[in-house]
């Protein structure tokens, strides 16, 4: 009986092992990139419009904005500066609206808002 090389068959299998682990992330990359280069969607915030108010001596506005409209937790009402004040206009107290905010310079800032559909 002769003894066959053991060194190279471990080679090829470490070899082959290298390879078989390899194809699965390029084909996962190659199947996620359409997806990656697509642009998020929008989400948009559920809330109840409460009401439009104005530092004394300053031109900034602001928006207050309920954020679970339908429960009573104390603190939900959050103050959002607005600075666009034309987003506002035609807004009553007690509108129904979907709104979306950033966190700019460490301010809650809104960007967009509208009447929300039923």
């Amino acid at each position: 009986m002769t003894a066959t090389p053991l060194l190279p068959t471990l080679r090829s299998l470490a070899a082959a092992a290298a390879l078989l682990c390899c194809l699965p992330v390029a084909a996962l990359a190659q199947a996620t990139a359409p997806a990656a280069a697509a642009e998020p969607a929008t989400i948009y915030t559920h809330g109840e419009f409460r009401a439009v108010s104005q530092e004394q001596g300053s031109r900034d506005t602001f928006a207050h904005i309920k954020v679970a409209p339908g429960v009573k937790i104390p603190f939900s009402t959050i103050t959002y500066r607005v600075r666009d004040a034309a987003l506002l206009k035609g807004l009553q107290p007690g509108a129904r609206v979907e709104f979306r905010a950033e966190r700019v310079e460490g301010e809650n800032v809104l960007v967009a808002i509208r009447p929300r559909q039923q």
